[in-house]
């Protein structure tokens, strides 16, 4: 995948090695960003007391609500039952509720409580907090290149192929 032009007008596609090296880059990233260690200095700044676990299923339920837990389960890759712990945890907590699911009376979805908006609001501005510490020293231009860019790319990936 060398650099190959669309068209004389066209833009040129991108080059291998530097393809390569955003997959590298954003493996690194992501290792960074779901490392234990990291999802615990963004929890202990936030000032909350939530397992690792629970911090995982509110930030996933927050981001998919509402939502079954079997439906989670299968995008996080896990055994349904893993998840009923930390779900039973964040409910007595105040942070996510069940309600029936109106497609299936039998079925329960699970969404964030206002309690729960307000703790992933603390968590989302501990982990603004921890990348920013990354990009102290970067330019401002710079910044703002990589979230234009980082945006696009989130664009693309919801899109899909």
């Amino acid at each position: 995948m060398e650099e190959v032009s669309a068209g004389t007008d066209g833009p040129s596609r991108p080059r291998r090695r530097d393809v390569d090296g955003v997959a590298a880059a954003l493996a690194t990233v992501g290792n960074w960003m779901f490392a234990p260690a990291t999802r615990r200095k963004i929890m202990a700044s936030s000032g909350l007391e939530l397992s690792l676990g629970d911090y995982t299923l509110l930030a996933q339920v927050s981001l998919h609500a509402p939502v079954r837990l079997s439906v989670l389960a299968e995008l996080m890759e896990v055994d349904k039952s893993t998840l009923s712990p930390p779900a039973k945890r964040l409910e007595s907590r105040g942070l996510i509720e069940r309600r029936p699911d109106p497609a299936d009376a039998r079925a329960q979805l699970v969404s964030v409580t206002r309690a729960g908006k307000l703790a992933i609001s603390k968590l989302w501005k501990a982990r603004t907090a921890a990348i920013g510490a990354l990009l102290a020293d970067w330019e401002a231009a710079d910044v703002e290149q990589l979230a234009v860019s980082l945006g696009a790319l989130s664009e693309a990936i919801k899109k899909g192929p």
